[in-house]
């Protein structure tokens, strides 16, 4: 008897995209919802299918699409259907020499798909794994978004990636003061993405930091700024 599919539309969206290998951004981008509510589909569907992590789930899965029925009304695979145990019931049905053939290949396919699915789920939360408190954390996670003018960032996290600019920018002065003035220019649009997002986590638009054209009151009235604690706001456009 078959089994039902315990996911919702938008659940069974979320599940094949995860299943292309798409990161939570991209996700959100192709449905055209927030990142948070990809998450809030993900846990759902990972406590629906008993995992705790990207790879069980797309094992769960089986590589199936999840699209339910196809245009001429025939069943596709559905979520919870292993395309691998149907390679298995396919085999048992043909002679034994080609029975063994494609048992060896269904196996080498397995083996290939958890691999692939591993390394995958390594790239795909890399990023969950940083930690911006830390002077390399938050140089990562800065350049990762370096030009991600939303969200939010902890004090830790901005500062740290200012005194990194700030080093190397002075070190690359006594080489050359151009090699010195290229690497601040590349450095300017995660360092305006930063200050946007560490203004956010104060409860501030990032558009304050227009105060910087103002010469010298400017940039001492956003390093009070960038220095304020974080508030429990929404952030603010």
């Amino acid at each position: 008897m078959a089994q039902s599919d315990p996911l919702s539309d938008r659940e069974r969206e979320v599940a094949k995209l995860l299943q292309e290998g798409k990161s939570n951004k991209l996700i959100a981008a192709a449905l055209g919802i927030s990142d948070r509510t990809v998450e809030f589909h993900l846990k759902n569907i990972f406590a629906k299918y008993q995992v705790s992590s990207r790879v069980e789930l797309i094992l769960k899965l089986g590589g199936s699409t999840g699209a339910g029925k196809g245009e001429a009304g025939e069943d596709q695979d559905q979520p919870g259907q292993s395309t691998v145990e149907n390679m298995g019931e396919n085999a048992e049905n043909r002679d034994k020499p080609n029975s063994e053939k494609n048992w060896t290949t269904s196996f080498r396919e397995t083996v290939s798909l958890i691999g692939k699915e591993l390394k995958m789920d390594t790239i795909l939360n890399t990023e969950d794994r940083v930690d911006p408190t830390t002077f390399f954390g938050a140089i990562r996670v800065c350049l990762t978004k370096y030009a991600d003018f939303t969200g939010r960032a902890s004090r830790s996290e901005f500062w740290w990636f200012t005194v990194f600019v700030a080093l190397v920018g002075a070190a690359l002065t006594y080489l050359s003061q151009n090699l010195s003035n290229i690497f601040l220019i590349a450095m300017l649009l995660p360092l305006l993405a930063a200050g946007a997002r560490r203004l956010h986590e104060t409860g501030r638009s990032g558009w304050w930091q227009l105060f910087i054209l103002a010469p010298v009151g400017g940039i001492m009235l956003l390093a009070i700024l960038w220095a304020q604690p974080g508030k429990d706001a929404t952030l603010p456009a």
